[in-house]
């Protein structure tokens, strides 16, 4: 095939990278700024990172990658330094969506569907936070430029790099399986995303050797984040929820922004009714089996808003093709999302407090951990106690992050069955644990423990005012490290798993 002319930038081009890089860099500085502390989530990304690895429990190895790499480049592990990479990311995200969308559909489609990814109140989310799904939607969008590249030019080398970053978007987020049967739609039946043999072999080789390494971490661990991913999706039997798909699908309209997921609904249901402009079935085929997935998983037992974001790129390709054809519309809504996605950054810097209008407040996970982290570590080392247990995953996230070097070591307390989560998998109490150890447990159940193990002595209660455990009292106890088991925990109090 002839090689394809390349266009230079257009000034409208040039004008929605300048509005990328300015708002990345908005999103960074805010982010600097920000009293956010870690997440649950944030501060169990960054022990992994502290472990370099091919898998952890409930997650692929991506993420951890990607926090040693700015931790490391900052030298610091302050929350900062944890989500540098959300920003960064996002914005090169958009601006591969807006390259993509401009090879299929022009130069100003594509400013406007680089401009919508951008201001998607998802993507404004995912600037503020580290997750899975930033990564995964970078790879993603790297995986679309390249493929519709390949087919207006074939080149073996791009098709192993087609397949490489497949494999790492797979290797961010299971969900990146979503789109895969689309785009293998989109390969056989549109020309224009069509791929010679050759480079479809040495992209699916390539991709295959990519996730391997994890796969092959599976099953050393017992296929640990496959099955926690099962056990996430909850399927039990045949009963059907459809209040929690009509829920779900409610939930994407804060997603994706009300207007954008109408367009990607609309457009979706014309494709299968056979209507629609040609241009409309490759994005269509990038976001409706991400949605009819998604939706079944809502429909079968529950399904988080976020997990259907796979359909972001699709979904800002369709907006744009349709938004293009009414100016005043799209300049609307652009510019109510530009609100958004300067003033949501500013408030972890400067209304950290803020309330909803139901009195909650709107960053309570993100609020008050360092401070029931150092209960337990400060009266850990004023009693001479070199070790910490506590059963819920979020108080062990926090405990691991804010631990200084000297403190106590820090386990997870005996569980019955299976590891529940990657601190009872990997931070387990070892049996014959000589002395007394530190135990945190809600005050709803310290009282039976006391009873349980008569040598336990209390070392005090912590009471937060604020964030994520108000209304909640963790207790300290000195429990002998021997008498800890399964049995008589779970007794006591209901071990967390997550």
């Amino acid at each position: 095939m002839p090689k394809p002319a390349v266009r230079p930038e257009t000034p409208g081009q040039w004008l929605a990278i300048a509005a990328i890089l300015a708002m990345t860099l908005w999103r960074v500085l805010w982010l600097a700024a920000s009293r956010a502390e870690l997440g649950v989530d944030e501060a169990q990304y960054w022990l992994w990172s502290r472990s370099l690895d091919w898998g952890y429990f409930s997650k692929p190895p991506v993420i951890a990658w990607i926090i040693r790499a700015t931790t490391d480049l900052l030298g610091s592990d302050t929350p900062f330094a944890v989500r540098l990479s959300a920003p960064l990311l996002q914005g090169a995200a958009a601006l591969l969506v807006m390259r993509f969308a401009r090879t299929l559909a022009g130069d100003r489609t594509g400013a406007i569907a680089g401009l919508i990814y951008l201001m998607m109140p998802a993507g404004v989310v995912g600037s503020m936070t580290v997750s899975t799904d930033t990564p995964m939607m970078f790879g993603l969008a790297l995986s679309l430029v390249l493929w519709v590249g390949l087919a207006r030019q074939p080149s073996p080398w791009r098709a192993a790099a087609l397949g490489l970053a497949i494999g790492l978007a797979v290797l961010s987020k299971y969900s990146m399986l979503f789109v895969l049967p689309g785009m293998v739609l989109a390969g056989l039946f549109l020309p224009r995303w069509r791929l010679c043999r050759r480079d479809t072999v040495l992209a699916v080789v390539a991709g295959l050797v990519t996730v391997a390494p994890n796969v092959a971490w599976n099953l050393r661990h017992g296929m640990a984040t496959l099955r926690h991913t099962a056990d996430s999706a909850q399927w039990s039997g045949l009963q059907l929820h459809p209040d929690r798909a009509t829920s779900f699908l409610l939930s994407q309209f804060a997603v994706f922004g009300p207007v954008f997921f109408a367009i990607m609904v609309i457009c979706s249901a014309q494709a299968l009714l056979g209507r629609g402009p040609p241009d409309r079935r490759g994005p269509v085929l990038l976001t409706l089996p991400v949605l009819a997935v998604v939706t079944g998983q809502a429909l079968l037992s529950h399904a988080y808003a976020n997990w259907a974001v796979a359909a972001a790129v699709g979904g800002s390709l369709l907006a744009a093709l349709v938004l293009r054809a009414a100016p005043r519309l799209l300049a609307l809504v652009l510019v109510l999302h530009a609100a958004l996605a300067l003033v949501l950054p500013m408030l972890p810097a400067l209304a950290i407090d803020l309330r909803l209008p139901n009195g909650q407040a709107l960053f309570k996970r993100y609020t008050g951990r360092e401070d029931s982290a150092r209960f337990a570590l400060d009266l850990a080392q004023s009693h001479g106690l070199t070790a910490i247990v506590a059963s819920e995953r979020a108080m062990l996230a926090d405990l691991f992050y804010y631990a200084r070097p000297g403190d106590p070591a820090i386990y997870a307390a005996p569980q019955s069955g299976p590891p529940a989560n990657h601190y009872a998998m990997f931070h387990a109490l070892p049996p014959g644990l000589p002395g007394r150890v530190l135990l945190v447990i809600d005050d709803s159940a310290a009282d039976r423990l006391l009873q349980a193990i008569p040598e336990t002595q209390e070392l005090g209660r912590y009471q937060p005012t604020s964030g994520w455990a108000l209304r909640r009292t963790f207790v300290a106890l000195a429990v002998p490290a021997g008498r800890l088991s399964a049995g008589t925990l779970e007794k006591a109090a209901t071990v967390d798993g997550g």
